[in-house]
């Protein structure tokens, strides 16, 4: 099983939990899982967002861009498009 940045933030909230110093939880992830690790840096934030009472290991949601969808319509669109006129921008349209 891979583990992603939701499971090393459970192990790290749970080193901070038992009282796990920062660097004593940094080198325990990097004995397990070496190169697979996250950087002292990333550790030592998450211990950070631990002390100010945060208990989520989930990402916040973020303003900015909101995801694109990728539906059959939406790619025939374009294409009908193109064959009208192969000089079009996205910008015209959409």
């Amino acid at each position: 099983m891979e583990l992603n940045r939701e499971h090393f933030r459970a192990i790290i909230f749970h080193n901070f939990r038992r009282g796990l110093s920062r660097q004593e939880c940094f080198d325990e992830l990097n004995s397990l899982y070496s190169d697979k690790a996250p950087s002292y840096s990333t550790v030592k934030n998450w211990y950070n967002e631990f002390n100010r009472g945060r208990c989520s290991i989930q990402d916040e949601s973020r303003a900015g861009r909101p995801k694109s969808v990728v539906v059959p319509e939406k790619i025939n669109a374009v294409r009908e498009l193109i064959k009208q006129d192969r000089h079009v921008t996205y910008d015209r349209h959409f």
